[in-house]
Protein backbone atom coordinates (compact mmCIF):
# COMPACT_ATOMS: atom_id res chain seq x y z
CA UNK A 1 0.00 0.00 0.00
CA UNK A 2 1.33 3.43 -0.95
CA UNK A 3 0.90 5.24 2.36
CA UNK A 4 2.57 8.39 1.02
CA UNK A 5 0.04 8.58 -1.81
CA UNK A 6 -2.85 8.12 0.63
CA UNK A 7 -1.47 10.89 2.84
CA UNK A 8 -1.01 13.08 -0.23
CA UNK A 9 -4.61 12.48 -1.30
CA UNK A 10 -5.86 13.45 2.15
CA UNK A 11 -3.89 16.69 2.25
CA UNK A 12 -4.89 17.46 -1.34
CA UNK A 13 -8.56 17.10 -0.44
CA UNK A 14 -8.15 19.42 2.52
CA UNK A 15 -6.36 22.00 0.40
CA UNK A 16 -9.03 21.72 -2.32
CA UNK A 17 -11.89 22.54 0.06
CA UNK A 18 -10.07 25.58 1.45
CA UNK A 19 -11.51 28.86 0.10
CA UNK A 20 -9.28 30.56 -2.43
CA UNK A 21 -9.35 32.52 -5.71
CA UNK A 22 -10.47 29.52 -7.78
CA UNK A 23 -13.30 28.73 -5.39
CA UNK A 24 -14.43 32.35 -5.54
CA UNK A 25 -14.60 32.18 -9.35
CA UNK A 26 -16.54 28.90 -9.23
CA UNK A 27 -18.93 30.40 -6.68
CA UNK A 28 -19.63 33.52 -8.72
CA UNK A 29 -20.17 31.60 -11.94
CA UNK A 30 -22.32 28.98 -10.22
CA UNK A 31 -24.58 31.73 -8.94
CA UNK A 32 -24.72 33.53 -12.27
CA UNK A 33 -24.78 30.62 -14.75
CA UNK A 34 -25.89 27.54 -12.81
CA UNK A 35 -24.54 24.09 -13.63
CA UNK A 36 -23.27 25.25 -17.02
CA UNK A 37 -21.11 27.84 -15.30
CA UNK A 38 -19.77 25.27 -12.84
CA UNK A 39 -18.67 22.80 -15.53
CA UNK A 40 -17.09 25.42 -17.79
CA UNK A 41 -15.24 27.20 -14.95
CA UNK A 42 -13.89 24.04 -13.34
CA UNK A 43 -12.77 22.67 -16.70
CA UNK A 44 -10.79 25.84 -17.30
CA UNK A 45 -9.21 25.57 -13.86
CA UNK A 46 -8.30 21.91 -14.44
CA UNK A 47 -6.58 22.76 -17.73
CA UNK A 48 -4.50 25.46 -16.05
CA UNK A 49 -3.59 23.08 -13.22
CA UNK A 50 -2.33 20.55 -15.75
CA UNK A 51 0.04 23.23 -17.06
CA UNK A 52 1.43 24.01 -13.61
CA UNK A 53 1.76 20.32 -12.73
CA UNK A 54 3.59 19.46 -15.96
CA UNK A 55 5.98 22.39 -15.56
CA UNK A 56 6.65 21.39 -11.95
CA UNK A 57 7.24 17.71 -12.75
CA UNK A 58 9.74 18.34 -15.53
CA UNK A 59 11.48 21.17 -13.68
CA UNK A 60 11.93 19.32 -10.39
CA UNK A 61 13.05 16.10 -12.08
CA UNK A 62 15.70 18.10 -13.94
CA UNK A 63 16.80 19.60 -10.60
CA UNK A 64 17.25 16.15 -9.11
CA UNK A 65 19.36 15.04 -12.03
CA UNK A 66 21.64 18.04 -11.53
CA UNK A 67 22.08 17.74 -7.76
CA UNK A 68 20.63 15.51 -5.04
CA UNK A 69 21.61 18.13 -2.44
CA UNK A 70 19.58 20.79 -4.23
CA UNK A 71 16.61 18.47 -4.28
CA UNK A 72 16.98 17.84 -0.53
CA UNK A 73 17.17 21.60 0.03
CA UNK A 74 14.01 22.07 -2.01
CA UNK A 75 12.17 19.61 0.22
CA UNK A 76 13.29 21.52 3.33
CA UNK A 77 12.11 24.78 1.79
CA UNK A 78 8.84 23.08 0.92
CA UNK A 79 8.27 21.98 4.50
CA UNK A 80 8.89 25.54 5.70
CA UNK A 81 6.57 26.93 3.04
CA UNK A 82 3.73 24.61 4.08
CA UNK A 83 4.17 25.76 7.68
CA UNK A 84 4.07 29.38 6.45
CA UNK A 85 0.86 28.69 4.55
CA UNK A 86 -0.63 27.23 7.70
CA UNK A 87 0.28 30.29 9.78
CA UNK A 88 -0.92 32.66 7.06
CA UNK A 89 -4.24 30.82 6.78
CA UNK A 90 -4.76 31.00 10.53
CA UNK A 91 -4.01 34.73 10.56
CA UNK A 92 -6.34 35.37 7.60
CA UNK A 93 -9.12 33.38 9.28
CA UNK A 94 -9.30 36.04 12.01
CA UNK A 95 -10.86 38.40 9.49
CA UNK A 96 -14.37 38.04 8.19
CA UNK A 97 -14.29 36.85 4.53
CA UNK A 98 -16.00 38.89 1.84
CA UNK A 99 -19.57 38.04 0.85
CA UNK A 100 -19.28 35.93 -2.29
CA UNK A 101 -22.98 36.26 -3.04
CA UNK A 102 -22.57 39.99 -3.65
CA UNK A 103 -20.14 39.55 -6.55
CA UNK A 104 -21.98 37.29 -9.02
CA UNK A 105 -21.13 38.33 -12.62
CA UNK A 106 -23.67 39.04 -15.38
CA UNK A 107 -24.52 36.36 -17.98
CA UNK A 108 -21.64 35.50 -20.33
CA UNK A 109 -20.97 33.17 -23.31
CA UNK A 110 -19.41 29.74 -22.74
CA UNK A 111 -15.90 30.68 -23.89
CA UNK A 112 -15.83 33.64 -21.52
CA UNK A 113 -16.85 31.51 -18.54
CA UNK A 114 -14.22 28.88 -19.42
CA UNK A 115 -11.58 31.59 -19.82
CA UNK A 116 -12.34 33.00 -16.36
CA UNK A 117 -11.57 29.67 -14.72
CA UNK A 118 -8.50 29.05 -16.86
CA UNK A 119 -6.94 32.47 -16.28
CA UNK A 120 -7.77 32.43 -12.57
CA UNK A 121 -5.52 29.39 -12.07
CA UNK A 122 -2.97 30.06 -14.81
CA UNK A 123 -2.11 33.59 -13.64
CA UNK A 124 -1.80 32.63 -9.98
CA UNK A 125 1.98 32.43 -9.33
CA UNK A 126 1.34 30.95 -5.89
CA UNK A 127 0.29 27.73 -7.61
CA UNK A 128 3.72 27.38 -9.17
CA UNK A 129 5.46 27.93 -5.83
CA UNK A 130 3.03 25.58 -4.12
CA UNK A 131 3.50 22.69 -6.54
CA UNK A 132 7.28 23.04 -6.58
CA UNK A 133 7.42 22.85 -2.78
CA UNK A 134 4.51 20.47 -2.12
CA UNK A 135 4.77 17.64 -4.64
CA UNK A 136 8.42 16.67 -3.90
CA UNK A 137 7.54 15.98 -0.26
CA UNK A 138 5.83 12.77 -1.37
CA UNK A 139 8.60 11.41 -3.58
CA UNK A 140 9.97 8.35 -1.79
CA UNK A 141 13.73 7.70 -2.08
CA UNK A 142 14.43 5.31 -4.93
CA UNK A 143 11.34 6.24 -6.93
CA UNK A 144 11.54 7.54 -10.48
CA UNK A 145 10.95 11.26 -9.87
CA UNK A 146 9.21 12.36 -13.08
CA UNK A 147 6.55 9.59 -13.17
CA UNK A 148 5.93 10.05 -9.44
CA UNK A 149 5.47 13.82 -9.73
CA UNK A 150 3.12 13.40 -12.68
CA UNK A 151 1.16 10.81 -10.69
CA UNK A 152 0.89 13.12 -7.70
CA UNK A 153 -0.10 16.01 -9.91
CA UNK A 154 -2.81 13.96 -11.59
CA UNK A 155 -4.21 12.89 -8.22
CA UNK A 156 -4.22 16.49 -6.99
CA UNK A 157 -5.90 17.77 -10.16
CA UNK A 158 -8.58 15.06 -10.08
CA UNK A 159 -9.35 15.68 -6.42
CA UNK A 160 -9.45 19.44 -6.97
CA UNK A 161 -11.64 19.19 -10.08
CA UNK A 162 -14.05 16.75 -8.40
CA UNK A 163 -14.36 18.99 -5.36
CA UNK A 164 -14.91 22.11 -7.43
CA UNK A 165 -17.66 20.39 -9.42
CA UNK A 166 -19.34 19.12 -6.24
CA UNK A 167 -18.92 22.47 -4.51
CA UNK A 168 -20.28 24.41 -7.47
CA UNK A 169 -23.36 22.21 -7.65
CA UNK A 170 -23.86 22.60 -3.89
CA UNK A 171 -23.70 26.36 -4.30
CA UNK A 172 -26.61 26.24 -6.72
CA UNK A 173 -28.67 24.40 -4.08
CA UNK A 174 -27.52 25.55 -0.63
CA UNK A 175 -25.65 28.70 -1.51
CA UNK A 176 -26.61 30.62 1.62
CA UNK A 177 -24.89 28.05 3.86
CA UNK A 178 -21.85 27.01 1.83
CA UNK A 179 -20.84 30.61 1.04
CA UNK A 180 -21.49 31.94 4.54
CA UNK A 181 -18.44 33.90 5.76
CA UNK A 182 -18.52 32.10 9.12
CA UNK A 183 -18.43 28.66 7.48
CA UNK A 184 -15.54 29.67 5.22
CA UNK A 185 -13.70 31.15 8.20
CA UNK A 186 -13.77 27.82 10.07
CA UNK A 187 -12.65 25.97 6.94
CA UNK A 188 -9.61 28.26 6.82
CA UNK A 189 -8.82 27.65 10.49
CA UNK A 190 -8.90 23.87 10.21
CA UNK A 191 -6.71 23.96 7.13
CA UNK A 192 -4.24 26.33 8.78
CA UNK A 193 -3.73 24.03 11.75
CA UNK A 194 -3.27 20.96 9.55
CA UNK A 195 -0.81 22.69 7.20
CA UNK A 196 1.22 24.04 10.11
CA UNK A 197 1.47 20.62 11.71
CA UNK A 198 2.22 18.93 8.41
CA UNK A 199 5.00 21.39 7.58
CA UNK A 200 6.54 20.94 11.04
CA UNK A 201 6.49 17.14 10.71
CA UNK A 202 8.13 17.25 7.30
CA UNK A 203 10.82 19.63 8.53
CA UNK A 204 11.58 17.33 11.48
CA UNK A 205 11.90 14.35 9.13
CA UNK A 206 14.41 16.17 6.91
CA UNK A 207 16.67 17.29 9.78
Amino acid sequence: MDTELIAFAGVSLLLSVTPGPDMAVVTRNALAHGRRGVVLTTTGIALALSFWISATAFGVSALLRSSADLFFGLKLIGAAYLAYLGLRTLVDSRHQPADLLATAPPPAPAHAIFRQGFLSALTNPKLGVFFVTFLPQFVVPGQAVLPRLLELGLVFALIGWTWMIAYGLMVTRIRAFITAPRVRQWMERVTGVVLLGFGARLAAERL
